[in-house]
């Protein structure tokens, strides 16, 4: 895992180092900037965490980056209808870098990682994983 000593506000949250700000963010509107440590992507997410408020019956197993969809018109607060919503990604669980959701930069199996991080830890998945982690290396790079 990669740690900086520099960085004061931060806090271990479940085996990551994320900022207080942004551990469990409640508020809708609030902008956090969300960089893909693979294959480069910027973007600003509302919210980092496992159950975003704007999102209804939908909580995470980790916590995650969640965008409001900017291609839905945005939902009055007197409506009870859910709001939709893009999962960006998450951070590694063995180095602990944000990844995103695209196959070529990330796997999920209990946990997010990195596909640098799954390919040194692949023999520690069970096997009908690891034929899946040697299909998704082969199809998505």
């Amino acid at each position: 895992m990669s740690s900086d000593s520099n960085k004061a506000d931060e806090a271990p949250v479940k085996g990551h180092t994320i900022s207080e700000k942004t551990a469990d963010s409640k508020i809708d509107d609030e902008s956090i900037p969300f960089h893909c440590k693979s294959c480069g992507l910027h973007e600003t997410v509302h919210y980092f965490g496992q159950q975003p408020a704007f999102v209804y019956g939908v909580v995470y197993t980790e916590p995650t980056y969640i965008m409001k969809d900017p291609f839905q018109p945005p939902v009055g607060k007197w409506k009870s209808k859910p709001e939709y919503f893009i999962a960006l990604g998450a951070h590694c669980i063995r180095c602990n870098d944000v990844v995103c959701k695209d196959n070529g930069c990330h796997f999920f199996f209990k946990h997010t990682y990195c596909i640098p991080c799954v390919k040194i830890v692949i023999s520690t998945f069970p096997t009908d994983i690891q034929l899946k982690i040697k299909k998704q290396l082969s199809t998505g790079q």
